[in-house]
This record gives structure tokens, C-alpha cells and sequence, in this order.
């Protein structure tokens, strides 16, 4: 493991910084177009739903909890929470540590749905990387997971000093906002 030392001395360049986020924004972008081109597993399950289902998928827990876990906004969640209520895949139950609250969990239903999305989630997955050696998956997905980390500890550190009406207009750096990125390729 390199030492604090070693780690500020080998700084990332600029350029291989903005060449990852190309790449980055280019991977994003073909993801986003595969997930509205693949199976629906529910009728009244649209891509944008799955989040707050496998958020649910382990305690219950409130639609402010899930709206902070899946970084999103309590109305949006709100409006999807109805969605799925409705159509049986989330059940509302009361809070046993404060009654006028309420929780939520997946249904049987919707728990059918989270177990037939990460099966085809897996198969999906196992033909995309078909050319790739279990050692070469394992090692994109620890690096995968240490940039979801950083992410996220960033993103708590930008949060705290960006107002969040603020954030999207903001950055912490001289570089390109997310919008802007994101409208590149």
C-alpha cells in the first residue's frame, strides 16, 4: 500500500484525469441506452424504479432513508414509492418507533422482480464480458468499487460546501460541471 507520501507525489495529470472522464461520460451514456432497450421484468417497472427497489431490498425503511440512499430527491422517490405501491411490488407497514411514520418493504411481488433482475443482471453481464478473465473482472471491480467510494466521500465533501440548490451551477474545481460533461459525445 503506498504511503501518504507516495500517494501526493504520484498525482494524477490532468490529462489522464479528463481522458477518464470522457470514457467515463462514453460508458454512461451506452448504459443508459442499453437499459431502455433491455427486457421489462414487470410491466409497471420502468428502469428508472429499480433503484428504489433494491435499496428496499434489504430492511424497511422511509422514503427520506431511500431518497439518501439512491441520492435523489424525496418528491421524486415519493412519486415512484406511489408508483410501486400501487402495482403491489412495495408494501407500506407502520413505524414501530414512531406511528404517525410510515415504512416501506418489498412485497413478495416486488421481491420476485429484484430476484429476476439480478439473474438477467448476471447473464447480461457474463456475455458482455465474455472475452474478459474472471482475474480481469475481479480487478475492474474492485477499481470500480474504490471510484464509487471516492465518489461518494466527494461527493459528501462538495455537498457540505455547496448549498444544494446550488450544486448543479457549482464545482469544486476549474473543471467541466456534470451537465456539461455529460452533453460531450
Amino acid at each position: 500500500m503506498p504511503s501518504e507520501t507516495t500517494k501526493t507525489q504520484a498525482a494524477v495529470q490532468p490529462e489522464t484525469a479528463q481522458a477518464l472522464s470522457h470514457t467515463l461520460v462514453r460508458v454512461v451514456k451506452i448504459m443508459s441506452a442499453m437499459k431502455h432497450q433491455a427486457p421489462r421484468q414487470h410491466p409497471a417497472v420502468d428502469p428508472s424504479h429499480y433503484p428504489v427497489l433494491f435499496c428496499l431490498s434489504g430492511d424497511p425503511q422511509r422514503v427520506s432513508a431511500v431518497a439518501e440512499s439512491i441520492h435523489s430527491d424525496v418528491s421524486t422517490v415519493s412519486r415512484q414509492v406511489t408508483h410501486l405501491v400501487h402495482h403491489g411490488l412495495l408494501d407500506k407497514i407502520g413505524d414501530p418507533d414512531d406511528r404517525r411514520a410510515q415504512l416501506l418493504s418489498l412485497s413478495p411481488s416486488g421481491r420476485e422482480v429484484i430476484d429476476k433482475l439480478v439473474r438477467g443482471r448476471g447473464q447480461w453481464f457474463g456475455e458482455l464480458l465474455a472475452s474478459w478473465t474472471d482475474e480481469d473482472v475481479r480487478a475492474f471491480d474492485a477499481y470500480l468499487t474504490r471510484f464509487g467510494d471516492d465518489l461518494e466521500a466527494f461527493k459528501a465533501r462538495v455537498s457540505t460546501v455547496i448549498p444544494a440548490g446550488n450544486a448543479a451551477h457549482q464545482t469544486s474545481s476549474p473543471s467541466e460541471t456534470p451537465e456539461e460533461l455529460a452533453h460531450e459525445r
